[in-house]
């Protein structure tokens, strides 16, 4: 059968890293202009869109296979196609059917286009998890619609596909009043750019009252993401004013000719074909001339606006993060989980000594660069045990960021939800290892682990579990806690740190919203230290008794403070193995689970967050809490093992 879509692969890369991508039709390419003018237009507008910043993606269907983003050969092949009876108008109806009759190309043939048409176009970008969309103008109402009923495709379109169409307004061949009733009829915002009169295609006054007006690419932008928060399906009509000094002459020759067309008794589909050709010998080339001057206008505005719309994508409350551009059909909108993992994307680099580290000097030794961070891991391990969590956090732009995110959806089965921040870099975890394979100092470059931003509520409303690592701001967390806790979705958290471990503890709303907990001896010390003052007397020794002791003590201070009805602590303590302590109502219950003390610990930078990640697999597959410490032992062990990374890439053979 047939692939949804092939993405080119620049605008692949540009799609999944979130920069900005805006769309282009073809139907302007083999239809709008003669060639070569027509390639020509085409090249100065994905440069103008280069030269801000934006990866074009001209759309069209070639030899059946929908197109996102077109090679220079394949624009070339398509500017002559139109003339050459090669390329078919493709409104949205005429999708599949092109798909299913263009299917089979033979190598001596030349190629079958479908020109895209806005509606079309608006589909395959907003399939492919484009934003934004350049055109010339518009199909709208025709003059006698009322009548005739012809109305133009791309207004349904805009009615159900979440795009912003930035356009030089409606074509003024059409009825624009009964356009914009029909536009506010079916729910769909319709902005002037910078002016108060909506622009009438190849002239900026068309005498009509725009719907509203907006004077710049940011509140555009909010524009947008405030209909994705609310859940609207609808797009954006964004028109541009066309000031080239040939449009009004152009306008007043369209008028003429619709004068003509009138008084010839000409009505229907042949007024359009009728009121070109008149507009061609009235003006000359002054037509094609102001044509080419509006679209290149609107992919400037264009430009800007997609610029502005990637920027505030991990800004907003409610966002829809882009699919990863390819084969997939997938609706960006629809990507959802069970559970959702919140917290840090980091680079680990690991200095390992080849004989037992000596202080202040240089150590002869390995040193290796994996992947890691305490969410990004407990991500990595739900994928890998099957649960496909969505993973939120964020990373530098720059080659690391950019591999990683790679990484978790390629390998890890995670869908990738990473925000890129222009500004950072990716963090960095540096550990330096003793010569018995445990850490021995650390230094961690976590600047840009501030700009994580709190899952989108209809995210959260469809979970069940919440996953966080304590790198993002205390905000942050308190905001995504609450949400899920008002949506009934239990809250995990993995304390990270002792600083880390203290801020949490700190934070009442916060700590009162977490159900389950995963602290190491210390952090539990530090949260227990925050909540009832100093606990010198109950600090513990290297003996099992006296840890076991702190934690009968500890444990119930903070059990007390976490979610009311129930709360639970997974409490790390090495090769003592683990502890739970567990509250349900007001009864306190505690559970050692021992360790395997024969297996032979190569990496333990991991082993809690297999740990955490394991067990939150193992309460979705419907396992009691004790047999999920159990299970996420298992998978604890697995990445003790493994010396190259620090989950496991073997935890899949846990699956059952």
């Amino acid at each position: 059968m047939y692939s949804s879509l092939l993405v080119e692969p620049r605008v692949q890369e540009a799609i999944a890293n979130g920069e900005p991508v805006v769309a282009l039709e073809s139907t302007i390419v083999a239809h709008g202009m003669p060639y070569p003018q027509n390639l020509q237009v085409a090249q100065e507008v994905e440069s103008i869109l280069r030269r801000e910043g934006v990866t074009p993606a001209t759309i069209a269907v070639c030899d059946g296979v929908c197109r996102v983003g077109l090679t220079l050969e394949e624009l070339q092949d398509l500017a002559k196609a139109g003339p050459e009876g090669r390329a078919q108008k493709c409104s949205t109806r005429e999708l599949s059917l092109i798909m299913a009759t263009h299917d089979k190309h033979h190598p001596t043939q030349p190629h079958q286009w479908g020109a895209t048409t806005v509606a079309s176009t608006m589909t395959l970008a907003e399939k492919a998890g484009i934003t934004t969309f350049v055109t010339g103008g518009i199909g709208g109402v025709h003059r006698n619609g009322h009548v005739t009923m012809d109305v133009s495709a791309d207004l349904t379109e805009l009615s159900r596909t979440p795009v912003v169409v930035v356009s030089a307004g409606i074509k003024s061949i059409l009825d624009i009043g009964r356009t914009l009733e029909y536009l506010e009829t079916m729910g769909v915002p319709t902005i002037s750019y910078q002016t108060d009169e909506f622009p009438a295609f190849f002239s900026p006054h068309s005498g009509v009252d725009s719907p509203a007006r907006m004077d710049d690419a940011d509140s555009i932008a909010k524009a947008y993401w405030a209909a994705r928060e609310l859940g609207l399906s609808h797009g954006m009509l964004v028109a541009v004013p066309n000031h080239d000094s040939a449009g009004e002459k152009v306008e007043c020759a369209i008028q003429q000719a619709l004068s003509d067309a009138e008084a010839q008794g000409i009505h229907g589909q042949a007024t359009t074909p009728f009121v070109l050709k008149q507009v061609a010998r009235l003006t000359g080339g002054d037509s094609l001339k102001s044509n080419m001057a509006l679209v290149r206008n609107n992919a400037r505005v264009g430009a800007e606006i997609a610029k502005s719309i990637a920027s505030q994508r991990n800004r907003s409350t409610r966002r829809i993060a882009p699919a990863a551009a390819g084969f997939s059909p997938m609706n960006p909108q629809q990507e959802q989980s069970r559970i959702v993992v919140l917290g840090g994307a980091v680079v680990d680099i690991l200095a390992r000594p080849d004989e037992e580290l000596l202080p202040a000097t240089s150590n002869p030794g390995v040193c290796t660069e994996s992947d890691g961070g305490v969410g990004r891991n407990i991500a990595e391990v739900l994928g890998r045990l099957g649960s496909r969590p969505l993973m939120y956090s964020a990373v530098g732009n720059d080659s690391r960021g950019r591999a990683l995110k790679s990484q978790l959806q390629d390998e890890c089965n995670v869908i990738d939800q990473i925000e890129i921040v222009d500004s950072a870099n990716t963090a960095t975890y540096l550990a330096v290892m003793d010569g018995s394979n445990d850490l021995h100092t650390a230094i961690a470059d976590m600047k840009v682990l501030s700009q994580i931003h709190s899952p989108p509520v209809e995210v959260l409303q469809k979970a069940e579990i919440l996953v966080m690592d304590a790198n993002p701001p205390v905000s942050v967390m308190k905001e995504a806690a609450l949400a899920a806790v008002d949506y009934g979705v239990k809250v995990y958290m993995d304390t990270t740190s002792v600083y880390k471990a203290r801020a949490i503890a700190a934070n009442k709303d916060l700590l009162s919203s977490i159900s389950f907990i995963f602290p190491n001896m210390d952090e539990l010390v530090a949260m227990a230290e925050v909540v009832i003052g100093s606990v010198d007397d109950v600090r513990p020794t290297t003996l099992l008794v006296d840890k076991l002791k702190t934690i009968r003590t500890l444990a119930p201070t903070l059990l007390h403070e976490m979610h009311p009805v129930e709360a639970h602590a997974v409490i790390t303590m090495g090769q003592d193995g683990v502890l739970l302590a567990s509250r349900v109502n007001d009864n306190i219950s505690f559970h050692h689970f021992a360790s395997n003390e024969d297996i032979q610990v190569l990496n333990a930078t991991g082993a809690g967050d297999s740990l955490c990640g394991a067990f939150a697999h193992g309460i979705l597959e419907g396992r009691t809490v004790a047999d999920s410490v159990s299970f996420g032992m298992e998978a604890a062990r697995l990445s003790l093992q493994c010396s190259d990374s620090a989950v496991s890439p073997k935890l899949s053979s846990l699956i059952r």
